[in-house]
């Protein structure tokens, strides 16, 4: 089932909605296999908007910060926003991914978050993604975290990428 949309899908340009139908991620190959992912459906995922540029690729999300994504005080996990990012900047790489360059989003090479101000259960954010680089074996992407209410960061990453595209690990 898709994500929504914050505006009608109609709207939506072809990259736009090129990008939505990758943001619920690939179903699991075997249903009865559990993995660590989040649920888009829980925190009320909502795609805003996507640009292929200029200036760089970017897209974005909102979503609310639900109990299953907080730690025991009431906060956003690290590891949760970890994962988010992880996820919605992948959407990014295979958005521009062609065959043999990052058409399977490749693999992380290293994600760094910094944590500026928590993200209390209830609190509406908004994640945007932006492509920095995409070479040919290396591609970086930032994102930010912020609240809606105010656009007051909370959360900003870098998230490195190696495109494994015929590469014989």
């Amino acid at each position: 089932m898709p994500i929504p949309t914050t505006r009608d899908y109609n709207e939506l340009n072809e990259f736009e909605r090129h990008v939505h139908s990758l943001s619920e991620g690939p179903p699991p190959l075997d249903p009865d296999t559990k993995t660590w992912d989040y649920s888009p459906q829980t925190c009320n995922l909502r795609f805003e908007a996507a640009s292929r540029g200029p200036p760089a690729a970017s897209c974005s999300y909102l979503f609310t910060t639900v109990p299953e994504l907080c730690n025991f005080i009431g906060n956003l996990h690290g590891g949760c926003a970890a994962t988010i990012v992880d996820c919605l900047t992948s959407v990014l790489m295979l958005a521009l991914s062609s065959p043999g360059h990052f058409s399977t989003a490749g693999t992380t090479r290293n994600l760094h978050l910094t944590y500026i101000r928590p993200v209390p259960v209830g609190t509406e954010v908004r994640i945007v993604c932006e492509m920095v680089n995409m070479g040919q074996r290396m591609a970086l992407v930032k994102a930010e975290i912020c609240r809606a209410e105010d656009g007051k960061v909370c959360i900003v990453a870098a998230h490195e990428k190696v495109n494994l595209d015929g590469s014989s690990l």
